[in-house]
């Protein structure tokens, strides 16, 4: 298998995805899109991804060159696709209770966070810079008091035990989004471990936005 991924720096999705990709050892091509400007929203990637969004996963599978590239959106999908894949190193460790107590996390923030911070949702509550940290803020907390609410009966080192799952990689991206909407993470004590602790593993820092930053 070929792997690219058509990605955006800053996007949580695409952080997800990329570390993901790195704890399994997986080579990949990355392309760039940016959704500051009309990349995501160019018919090109609209077929990839109808909604215009990023991560765009697209998998060659060999054989004849006119085969079908697999396309893969969503990144829990996509995350699903690579643990299953490849399942050493496992995402989804444990039994069936402790596989769900990981994606119960990880959909507190896919599902009940991030998204209602997107440009696009924003944009069409306020076009007001102070409404927008307002709004941001007002989610993110929520969306963090959750998952510390629920995260301390499960962390070790990370939110499920001491290896790196699908709750930590939805949630530290996070935790960089809330950093930059001026929330301290010092609210979310079991948090803020747990990002201390990520920021320091190999896989973390090769994936993070600021190994992607576009050089000017």
């Amino acid at each position: 298998m070929k792997f690219r991924l058509y990605h955006y720096w800053r996007s949580s999705s695409s952080w997800r995805v990329r570390w993901a990709l790195a704890i399994k050892k997986i080579d990949c091509e990355w392309i760039p899109v940016s959704l500051l400007n009309d990349e995501s929203e160019h018919p090109d990637h609209l077929q990839r991804n109808p909604l215009g969004y990023v991560p765009v996963l697209e998998v060659s599978q060999g054989g004849s060159p006119n085969q079908t590239p697999w396309i893969l959106t969503e990144s829990t999908a996509i995350l699903e696709f690579l643990e299953e894949s490849f399942p050493q190193p496992s995402l989804l460790p444990g039994d069936a209770f402790n596989r769900a107590r990981i994606r119960q996390l990880a959909q507190i923030i896919n599902s009940d966070t991030q998204p209602l911070q997107n440009p696009n949702v924003v944009e069409r509550v306020t076009s007001d810079p102070a409404k927008k940290l307002e709004w941001n803020q007002y989610w993110i907390r929520k969306g963090l008091h959750a998952f510390e609410t629920l995260a301390k009966s499960s962390a070790g080192k990370l939110s499920v035990g001491d290896t790196v799952t699908l709750a930590d990689l939805c949630l530290i991206p996070q935790c960089y989004n809330a950093l930059r909407n001026e929330i301290l993470l010092s609210e979310f004590p079991t948090i803020k471990r747990i990002h201390d602790y990520a920021q320091d593993l190999e896989e973390c820092k090769k994936s993070a936005p600021e190994a992607f930053m576009p050089k000017k």
